[in-house]
């Protein structure tokens, strides 16, 4: 029987409870019989482990201001599933996720009905949804995002004609090893054979990995500051100008993003367009301004409101958030206050500790999901590198109102939403739905 969407949506939430499986066995089985609809379309894959959602955004944006059409599998969502799977900035239907997902539900039963060890996680289904969307639409190319490490990930199936690694940093080290060396080398597991790899990465260790593994596949390496380079002329709150040097030189170039991050996040994706350029995909000088330009990739330093100054981020591990509070002292934004929410399998403890610094207030929270850390928990932990009051909710309205209530007193220069992209997903509704919330001020309290 057919769901309908609400219905669809559901069910594939409710494949979270059988976790991460890290392998590639059930997800080649899988997209075996529903065709292989990776095969029939080109693409890029990303890994790394903060930047990989906005170097995806900016190469799509670059792309599809040639003329080309351009899959975006990204991951996680902020509002709405459909936000993953995107052709030219358009979210797929949901007629087609129905139409879609009905279908890749048969196949996905049939695998578990034959061994429970054949059951698909909830990102091995989205994942074959995708790619069958893609091919369906008959993209000029993909751009596909990893959702953990690369060697072992569902996305592994393709072959690219170009990929790229952002900055590696320690996260899922209980999946991905202990070492940042260890995680490198499941990072680097999507190089494949003489395809191109780009990267910002500037760690010697982390370095030698990618080195030895392309070397091994007969992979050229292009790197930052060797092959090319990027020069900031302003950075704002209103996003960033600057200079590009590769295999062309480009000046002013303008995002809207904020901070020096993203600056390289941009150039990391003009550097991936270079290569397909030499692959023959038409990439113009004007469509890479254009398109960096115009580039909206939410909830990553997003000023959501000036006055009351509301901003979200949803960096969730220790080097993300250090990243995210240096640009916005860099920029005077600081102090702030701080409304927190982790999932249970990150590094909660180095997340406060990066926050504290520049913290006038903290407020922990949890969101609706399973995977939410609990208050309990994440209270115990900001105890330990907060020595000032901590206000504790489980509940995101209520902390909202409660920041807004303090931030009317004049102590802090705005509030900051941070720690989890579901957190600012569910801020984003919240507020969605309430504007005046905005205006909130003394009516809470504290």
């Amino acid at each position: 029987m057919n769901m309908a969407y609400e219905d669809l949506v559901h069910w594939m939430f409710s494949l979270e409870r059988f976790g991460i499986k890290l392998g590639l066995e059930n997800m080649t089985e899988f997209l075996s019989r529903i065709g292989n609809p990776h095969r029939n379309f080109k693409s890029v894959h990303i890994a790394g482990t903060n930047g990989k959602g906005s170097v995806c955004a900016f190469l799509a944006s670059i792309l599809s201001e040639n003329g080309l059409e351009v899959g975006l599998y990204t991951s996680p969502h902020l509002m709405d599933f459909r936000e993953r799977i995107k052709v030219n900035d358009s979210m797929i239907s949901q007629e087609d996720v129905v139409r879609i997902g009905n279908e890749l539900r048969v196949a996905m039963e049939s695998m578990a009905d034959e061994s429970s060890e054949k059951q698909l996680t909830f990102f091995e289904f989205t994942t074959g949804l995708a790619f069958r969307y893609f091919d369906e639409q008959r993209v000029d190319i993909a751009i596909v995002e990893v959702g953990m490490g690369g060697r072992l990930d569902a996305t592994n199936l393709i072959t690219p004609e170009v990929a790229g690694i952002t900055r590696v940093g320690l996260e899922h080290t209980a999946y991905l090893g202990r070492t940042l060396q260890d995680i490198a080398r499941e990072k680097a597991g999507i190089i494949k054979d003489g395809v191109p790899i780009v990267t910002c990465e500037d760690d010697p260790e982390v370095l030698s990995v990618f080195e030895n593994i392309g070397n091994r596949k007969g992979s050229m390496l292009k790197l930052k500051d060797r092959d090319f380079s990027f020069e900031n002329r302003r950075l704002t709150a209103d996003g960033s100008v600057f200079d590009y040097r590769g295999s062309r030189s480009l000046e002013e170039l303008r995002i809207s993003l904020m901070g020096e991050h993203q600056v390289e996040n941009a150039a990391m994706a003009i550097a991936l367009s270079e290569e397909l350029a030499a692959k023959g995909f038409e990439v113009s000088d004007e469509s890479i301004r254009t398109g960096l330009s115009q580039t909206v990739w939410r909830g990553r330093l997003e000023i959501l409101s000036k006055d009351p100054l509301i901003l979200l981020d949803g960096s969730h591990n220790p080097v993300g958030v250090e990243t995210a509070v240096r640009a916005l002292a860099r920029l005077d934004l600081t102090p702030l206050i701080y409304v927190v929410a982790c999932m249970n399998d990150k590094d909660a403890a180095g997340v406060i500790r990066a926050l504290s610094p520049t913290a006038e207030r903290i407020i922990i929270t949890q969101v609706d999901t399973k995977r939410s850390m609990k208050v309990a928990e994440l209270h115990s932990i900001s105890e330990r590198f907060w020595s000032r009051d901590i206000i504790a909710t489980d509940n995101a309205d209520e902390a909202l109102k409660i920041a807004m209530t303090i931030h009317g007193k004049g102590v802090a220069k705005g509030v900051c939403f941070i720690g989890s992209l579901y957190l600012v997903g569910e801020v984003m509704k919240l507020l969605d739905k309430n504007p005046d919330l905005f205006a909130m001020r003394g009516t809470h309290n504290v």
